[in-house]
């Protein structure tokens, strides 16, 4: 066959391979070309053609060499050092690739393909802000360029630069609503900066646009956790189940499912969820914390530990593995280990002290006579009002003691009884020798159980205002003060509460008045208790409310309340107090005490059965007939 016969032969191959393609007939065009033989082709562009056309229908190999036969007509042609590299990298040969994008990009190629494709090279190396530049190249050429445009939000967020992240995202979503890849990447963006409610519209309006089972599934997956992050429970459930019913593999519902079940208190229920995450992807991090959570409910206490360990093995610097195995540990009264470990909260979330960034040394038990020493707030109430004492034996210690904490302690951590100046701000240029955490004080003054500090009592109610209320309340009856709710934020633990309906066996005891000492949250819900008083409209009110919740409670006979901060303040006052806690409580309540060696006054009733609380007032009714009645 003569040359021009062969040029001719080639062109109509090409011809008919490009009509198979634009009907969809992929291998039929694969076909056309494979009587072709690529080392006799005379045409860079011929040869550029075919391998468009091979790389179209999935014949990668067999397009490169096409795409190298047009090189050895025009080495430096940008066009075909681009489908070089394109081929490269659909082939897994990423640095081959990258390299045959550089010099597409040096042989002045101006295509925002070629950029984004270099720049989704870039981040599967861990080169998040060279590949972020890519991108933005890509986007000059192209400002509507939605694949690249998506990339960088997605980038951006990996980056943690939420706001330009959710920027770029907004940008796709105003060219194309329908684009699924940025609603729910957006969803997932918002989450991560805990925007939840945020979250739950881009997740929808991903749903409505009918995705294939397998995304469906993803989607209401990440729908069903930022309604788990809500509190939301019924509708993180229904949206779990339906992803797991469309997708039975996929482990991050299953782990999900396991939280929500945490949630609703079915340990059992958690556990069995976690572990088929785990039979779908055994080295799963946040599945192994909560399998090891799970157990920890469950009382296995040396299983939950291994399981601890375990996570710890998938990841040893894991801040929330090590962070619930330190919990664990000090609820069973290994406070050496445990203290250790619970610094590890520091990583997993801000504070205080990340802000602000001082230059001074961390205290860990040095001599501190005339030095100056930072505390910084963290946590909850509770907490700061539990170890606000070590605060008295830092300035016992010759310390010059800062605590920065929030204003509405203020006037309570006034009464410590102590020269400790309480502030919200640092001075410009102000120096410390030392800084340190609250709650890592225990751990810096070397706390084990027999030597936790009693210092009974350390707050105190401001005269004046206890007088006060002291006329409001009356000295009528067994003075009862109760408190049966906690922090209302879906992430705290909403399984210390009791409901108000347990209480109706106090109600009716002769002699004893029942007064809510309930913070106010716009509920009601103490009206539906007969017998139950109010100190007032006005009590927890403003900034200064614990100072007000301490001048009640130094009016009461005793304080009956679930665990919350209330519970603490009332030991901290060293009034009589019982806390009614969960069969798992928080570590600071140790296991099998009816006494805190935190608190003298204090008396622990604790659920013999997982969610029985009639069981545990029944006991509390009958302590309260003996105190008042001897």
């Amino acid at each position: 066959m003569g040359q021009q016969a062969g040029r001719t032969q080639a062109g109509a191959s090409i011809h008919q391979a490009i009509r198979f393609l634009q009907a969809g007939e992929t291998g039929k065009a694969a076909v056309c070309l494979s009587a072709l033989d690529v080392s006799r082709e005379t045409s860079r562009a011929r040869c550029n053609l075919a391998g468009l056309i091979l790389l179209a229908a999935g014949q990668i190999q067999l397009a490169l060499e096409w795409f190298e036969r047009a090189l050895a007509f025009a080495p430096h042609d940008p066009e075909t050092l681009l489908n070089r590299g394109v081929a490269l990298q659909e082939l897994l040969r990423p640095d081959e690739a990258l390299a045959a994008y550089e010099e597409a990009m040096r042989a002045g190629c101006q295509k925002p393909a070629l950029y984004y494709n270099h720049g989704n090279l870039l981040r599967s190396a861990g080169r998040h802000w060279d590949s972020l530049a890519s991108y933005d190249l890509a986007l000059r050429l192209d400002p509507s360029y939605l694949e690249a445009l998506c990339a960088a939000g997605i980038v951006l967020g990996e980056l943690k630069q939420y706001e330009e992240a959710l920027e770029r995202l907004d940008k796709a979503i105003a060219i194309e609503p329908r684009c699924a890849a940025a609603l729910i990447h957006r969803g997932n963006l918002l989450q991560e900066c805990e925007r939840h409610e945020e979250a739950l519209a881009p997740y929808s309006e991903a749903l409505d646009l009918a995705p294939e089972p397998e995304r469906a599934a993803e989607i209401l997956n990440n729908r069903g956790s930022a309604y788990l992050a809500l509190g939301r429970l019924p509708e993180a459930h229904a949206d779990l189940a339906e992803a797991l019913r469309l997708a039975p593999s996929l482990p991050q519902a299953w782990s999900n499912q396991g939280n929500l079940f945490l949630k609703l208190q079915q340990p059992g229920e958690a556990l069995s969820a976690f572990e088929k995450a785990l039979c779908l992807r055994p080295c799963y991090l946040e599945a192994l914390c909560g399998r090891a959570v799970a157990l920890k409910h469950l009382g296995r206490f040396s299983e939950s530990l291994k399981a601890f360990d375990g996570a710890l093995a998938c990841d040893p610097s894991s801040p929330h593995a090590r962070n619930n195995k330190a919990a664990l540990l000090l609820l069973l009264g290994e406070f050496t280990q445990g203290l250790e470990l619970y610094e590890s909260r520091w990583i997993f979330a801000g504070t205080p002290k990340d802000a602000l960034k001082l230059p001074a040394d961390e205290w860990n038990g040095e001599p501190l006579e005339g030095k100056k020493i930072i505390v910084f707030d963290e946590q909850g109430n509770g907490d700061a009002i539990q170890f606000s004492r070590y605060l008295i034996l830092l300035v016992r210690k010759g310390a010059n003691v800062t605590f920065f904490c929030r204003r509405s302690l203020h006037r309570l951590f006034r009464t410590l009884g102590a020269n400790i100046r309480l502030t919200v701000e640092t001075g410009p240029g102000e120096h410390f020798d030392y800084q340190i955490a609250l709650s890592s004080l225990p751990r810096a003054f070397k706390t084990r159980l027999e030597t936790i500090p009693v210092l009974s009592p350390y707050l105190h109610a401001e005269p004046p205002l206890a007088r006060q209320w002291a006329e409001r309340i009356g000295p009528q009856g067994f003075k009862t003060g109760i408190c049966w709710r906690g922090n209302l934020n879906p992430k705290a633990d909403p399984s210390r509460s009791i409901p108000l309906s347990c209480f109706e066996r106090l109600a009716g005891l002769e002699g004893v008045r029942l007064i809510s000492l309930q913070k106010r949250d716009g509920s009601k819900d103490y009206e539906t208790l007969p017998g139950l008083t109010s100190p007032g409209e006005d009590f927890d009110s403003g900034e200064d409310s614990f100072i007000h919740a301490a001048a009640v409670m130094q009016n009461l006979d005793l304080i009956v309340s679930c665990d919350t901060s209330i519970a603490h303040l009332a030991g901290a006052l060293g009034k009589p107090v019982f806390v009614l806690l969960k069969q798992v409580p928080d570590w600071r309540w140790l296991l099998g005490r009816e006494d805190s060696p935190w608190y003298p006054t204090m008396r622990l009733f604790r659920q013999r059965a997982l969610g029985d609380w009639d069981e545990v007032m029944e006991r509390v009714r009958k302590a309260i007939l003996a105190l008042c009645h001897g």
